[in-house]
């Protein structure tokens, strides 16, 4: 008897695990920055001159992410021109 109560166990179980993966829906997750850009000072090669800073950083934060996060990146322009932004993704 306690043959035939595991064989039902396990058949309940093999045919609701597709169902529980239906059930069980997420959304990729959200990873959201605020970027202020600004001008400040940087030593490159330990000379002295002005740069563009994020977040008052030279080089700039550095975004950890994986395959299909959704990235939301709010930028605050504190310079005295247009700014342009772009980013490569290897």
């Amino acid at each position: 008897m306690a043959r035939g109560g595991s064989a039902v166990a396990v058949l309940s179980f093999l045919l609701g695990l597709p169902l529980l993966s239906v059930l069980v829906a997420g959304e990729d997750p959200y990873r959201f920055f605020t970027w202020n850009v600004s001008y400040g000072d940087i030593y490159p090669l330990g000379v002295k001159q002005q740069g563009i800073l994020i977040n008052g950083q030279f080089p700039g934060p550095q975004i950890e992410a994986v395959t299909n996060d959704n990235l939301v990146v709010n930028v605050f322009n504190k310079l005295n021109e247009p700014f342009l932004l772009s980013w490569y993704t290897p």
